[in-house]
């Protein structure tokens, strides 16, 4: 095979490596506008979390322990607030003595709430806005005796 062949097949795969390297390294972000306006789209948008709940706070849910829901984000509003989860929880799962998990428009005092695996305490709470695909854990630190 004549020189100049192999040295024209060498930098053929050069270049080809060259690109597909810059192929592999190349990383693509959408605009944070893109979801915004996709959001602004779609008012009635349903988002999936994995609510858990435990600490006996199971048996006010047909002491069923996980549950995957899918929750409306409130018209008008462009997130879900814990706010709006509470309400939600309450409609549609608490199946008796709403009472012991909710007080008020919050959480009873001894219910302790993780979203994922973070105090809802440090991220605002009933102000902490959720995303898709999180997980909202309730736990019960009060036991009867």
């Amino acid at each position: 095979m004549p020189f100049a062949l192999v040295l024209r097949c060498l930098q053929r795969f050069h270049s080809l490596a060259e690109t597909s390297s810059v192929i592999f390294r190349k990383r693509v972000f959408a605009h944070p506008s893109s979801f915004a306006a996709q959001r602004r789209r779609d008012p009635s948008k349903k988002m999936q979390l994995t609510l858990e709940f435990g600490g006996g706070l199971e048996l006010l849910c047909d002491s069923v322990k996980i549950h995957n829901v899918n929750v409306e984000t409130p018209k008008g509003a462009q997130q879900l607030a814990m706010r709006d989860l509470l309400v939600w929880v309450q409609k549609n799962l608490i199946k008796e003595r709403p009472e012991m998990f909710i007080k008020g428009d919050t959480v009873r005092p001894g219910v302790l709430v993780l979203v994922n695996d973070c105090d809802w305490e440090l991220s605002g709470q009933l102000d902490t806005t959720l995303e898709e695909k999180d997980v909202v854990v309730f736990i019960s630190t009060l036991h009867g005796g």
